[in-house]
């Protein structure tokens, strides 16, 4: 009697656990599609300073960083197989527009945190903090994607892209 019941429990939890091995990537892709599509680049904030596209922000780059500027009509297009395709240099470069990204949610963390490896030969991956906001039938209108840098004279400068959701 006992090892029948035995059998049972194992056998049940062992189906358990393959459904949950199975459900849990399905939930993390469905909480996902709120951010696939494609997403164009509204402006920049960087500190206190906002510059609004197209437009070029009114302070010097650091060295050797280059002028941080958006010409208009710059879009990120997130896809559902996580690729990633964008006229966005930060996210590659003016040859490499494509690659691979990922996201993960740290403990402690409330946003997720977006990686982006551009497609190469070299590995250069890149982590971005991500806010989604607002909704249109469900889903968000706005996505900012930021990171915060240290300033020359002490203290982090918070830099951040801000897109809407191309229709």
């Amino acid at each position: 009697m006992k090892s029948s019941v035995r059998r049972m429990v194992t056998g049940s939890g062992t189906l358990l656990i393959a459904a949950a091995v199975v459900l849990l990537p399905a939930q993390a892709a469905q909480a996902d599609g709120a951010y696939y599509g494609a997403w164009e680049l509204t402006g920049w904030k960087i500190g206190s300073t906002k510059i609004d596209c197209p437009g070029t922000l009114p302070l010097p780059a650091p060295a050797p960083a280059p002028a941080i500027q958006c010409t208009g009509g710059e879009v990120l297009e997130l896809r559902s197989n996580y690729r990633y395709s964008t006229n966005l240099e930060i996210f590659g470069d003016a040859l490499l527009s494509r690659g691979a990204y990922a996201t993960v949610r740290f403990p402690g963390s409330t946003v997720k945190t977006v990686i982006f490896d551009a497609d190469g030969t070299t590995d250069d991956p890149r982590a971005y903090k991500m806010k989604l906001q607002g909704t249109s039938s469900g889903m968000p209108t706005k996505m900012k994607i930021f990171i915060s840098v240290g300033a020359p004279g002490g203290g982090d400068t918070p830099i951040k892209m801000i897109f809407r959701r191309d229709s």
